[in-house]
């Protein structure tokens, strides 16, 4: 008798466990897992540049300094849980990662990762102090580390792939492209700011070299690859209409670098090298200023192609929307930082006027990915 029970037992510990595999069995192939892509990594880059812009802007409306607390959380939030199902994916479906990291469109999207790591960085630096008592330097210290080595080891990764790849073709080209290698333009975001905090100490000039040296990586391939791209736009047909936000990407890059060049001016007097503010703030001022200018020139030309999809094409919603949201971000922060700079209203208004309007695009976008995830059309396999 005693046998028997212990048989039932067994086999009704080994019937559970059959269970709970095929549970997690289904659980890793339904979907939303199977098919969770890098770009949703994009949203929390929307979400945290937000958050700053909000806090910029708090400093006229002090309310918006709770909203610029919320979305820091929720971009926070929301990083924990794509890369819990990011994890899962890379263990489970790592044949499928392998493709896309291949594919000559999504491929580009994989540096969102890192990028998100740095932008929440960059947010927490600015935001932080005002929700947690503790110093959050190691914190920050170490999502740039990481956050760098990832934004490099993409670049290089991404931009051999697409050397090597004989299947590349001029229609592939777009502004998606920008991603893995001007991505290096966020490092000196963050680095210059932590220079400041280090003060006149080795770890000060090591972080400004990594950012000067990331900062010409960037700027230079911004310059290499926008010029592919435009060749593309002027002698090929326009992308489809799923990628037409990606034209808003062209709006990030000189709009990061206007930051970059505030944040330089006040860093320089922290390192060792013996740069004098005094002669190169001047200048600095003058190329923010040009930096700025093709932002909003490049702005515009991408309302003027958003008002062709909509008149001459569809432009339904996929996933790629969140592209309008962080170059939009970069373009309104920039504005807060050239006024931080030069002390002139009118870029203040301008902040203050792109803040509400990037809000609103986000809350648009927000809800329609929540919609479209209901329906399942944010988890389409990607040809």
């Amino acid at each position: 008798m005693v046998a028997e029970n212990q048989e039932d037992g067994l086999d009704k510990d080994h019937e559970d466990r059959g269970r709970e595999d095929k549970k997690m069995t289904s659980f890793i192939d339904i979907k939303p897992v199977r098919n969770f892509g890098a770009q949703w990594f994009s949203a929390v880059m929307g979400t945290s540049a937000l958050a700053i812009s909000m806090f910029l802007a708090s400093s006229r409306f002090t309310l918006l300094l709770t909203f610029a607390q919320i979305f820091l959380l929720l971009s926070i939030g929301m990083f924990l849980f794509f890369l819990i199902l990011w994890a899962i994916r890379i263990i489970y479906h790592f044949e499928k990662v392998k493709k896309e990291l291949h594919h000559p469109i999504i491929g580009n999207f994989f540096p969102t990762i890192p990028i998100s790591l740095i932008v929440i960085g960059i947010a927490l630096n600015s935001i932080g102090p005002t929700l947690f008592n503790s110093s959050l330097i190691l914190v920050n210290t170490l999502l740039f580390i990481i956050g760098s080595l990832g934004v490099f080891i993409f670049g290089w990764l991404i931009l051999s792939i697409i050397f090597v790849h004989k299947k590349i073709d001029l229609e592939h080209a777009n502004y998606g492209w920008f991603i893995p290698p001007v991505s290096h333009l966020i490092i000196p975001v963050l680095g210059l700011s932590l220079i400041n905090q280090y003060t006149n100490s080795t770890l000060a000039d090591i972080v400004f070299i990594i950012s000067i040296v990331a900062f010409g990586v960037g700027f230079l391939l911004f310059l290499f690859v926008g010029s592919i791209i435009y060749h593309r736009y002027i002698y090929h047909e326009l992308p489809i209409s799923r990628l037409a936000p990606t034209f808003m990407i062209g709006l990030a890059p000189t709009s990061i670098v206007t930051i970059i060049l505030v944040k330089l001016a006040g860093a320089v007097k922290n390192v060792s090298f013996d740069i004098q503010p005094s002669l190169i703030v001047p200048m600095i001022k003058i190329i923010s200023v040009m930096m700025w200018g093709f932002s909003a020139w490049w702005f515009i030309l991408a309302v003027i192609l958003l008002l062709h999809y909509l008149k001459n094409r569809d432009h339904p919603f996929v996933f790629g929307w969140w592209a309008y949201t962080f170059p939009l971000a970069a373009f309104t922060i920039s504005n807060g930082a050239i006024n931080h700079l030069l002390d002139y209203q009118l870029f203040e208004n301008i902040l203050q006027i792109f803040n509400i309007l990037l809000l609103a695009v986000w809350i648009i976008v927000f809800f329609k990915t929540l919609k479209a995830v209901k329906k399942g059309k944010c988890f389409e396999e990607h040809k």
